[in-house]
């Protein structure tokens, strides 16, 4: 008599809780470390150029750190998920060298950390296809608060005049990129590397203007910044609405008042006596 066959037993997978659990654990590891670093750049023994270097190798460890939590998925981890890190970086090394107290920079380190655990957490929730409604505007606030930052220490430190405007380009090019891969609806990676060439070319236009006009013009650095901040918000936003063609009439009066504010920070920084 024949017996029927044993039923093999299936390999039950892990919760998808502990799995999750597993990740953020790396991830809060991952960011200790970034943290750690970025406290080094803080050392009297440094140098300026030493600073940057550090901060370039800060991006170089977080980068396969992100690989590694990020991947998983059909689609491989593209550039714009490791941007905010690397402007993190760049306004991480610059406040080391303009914000004296300790205690502050402790705070600024903090939130690079903090920072870099939720876009990274948003980014791999994205790729699973699992983004809630409200990631968006987390997203949007984290790309918003280091590119600010990044053009404040631009602004701020005593760079040749080339090379901010360089500087410029580059991470204005960056924060676009990423917007335009990550924000929203994404677009194919040559269309948003041409947009962010148009929304970079534009910002560092207006930064070569107000550099330019420096006889004229009494703008501090923090002013500089807003208004390049609102250059860069404007123009990546007309972009995106056109590509989507989801112009409406609150569209056009928020980005509108961006611009009054904008062209009245500009006028109003005009002296003609000078």
């Amino acid at each position: 008599m024949k017996l029927p066959p044993a039923l093999t037993e299936k390999v039950i997978p892990a919760d998808s809780a502990a799995r999750t659990e597993r990740d953020r654990s790396f991830l809060i590891f991952a960011a200790v470390v970034l943290v750690a670093i970025g406290l080094g750049f803080k050392s009297e023994l440094l140098g300026p150029g030493q600073v940057w270097a550090i901060a370039l190798g800060l991006v170089i460890v977080a980068a396969p750190a992100l690989l590694a939590y990020l991947r998983g998925t059909e689609e491989f981890p593209r550039i714009e998920h490791y941007i905010p890190v690397a402007l993190g970086a760049t306004t991480l090394a610059g406040l080391s060298l303009l914000v004296p107290e300790v205690w502050k920079y402790l705070v600024l380190t903090a939130m690079f950390g903090t920072g870099f655990i939720i876009a990274a957490r948003l980014d791999y929730l994205r790729l699973r296809d699992a983004e809630k409604r409200g990631h968006l505007v987390l997203q949007e606030i984290i790309l918003v608060l280091v590119l600010a930052g990044a053009y404040l220490v631009l602004v701020t430190l005593p760079f040749n005049p080339i090379l901010r405007l360089l500087w410029i380009f580059a991470i204005t090019f960056l924060a676009s990129y990423r917007s335009f891969r990550i924000n929203g609806s994404p677009i194919t990676p040559r269309r948003a590397f041409i947009f962010a060439l148009f929304v970079g070319q534009v910002v560092t236009f207006l930064a070569w203007a107000i550099t330019a006009l420096s006889l004229y013009l009494v703008v501090n650095e923090g002013t500089f910044a807003v208004m390049l901040l609102f250059a860069w918000y404007i123009n990546r936003g007309l972009v995106r609405h056109t590509v989507e063609d989801s112009f409406t009439r609150n569209v056009v009066l928020e980005y509108g008042a961006f611009a009054v504010v904008l062209i009245y920070l500009f006028v109003s920084s005009y002296q003609p006596g000078r």
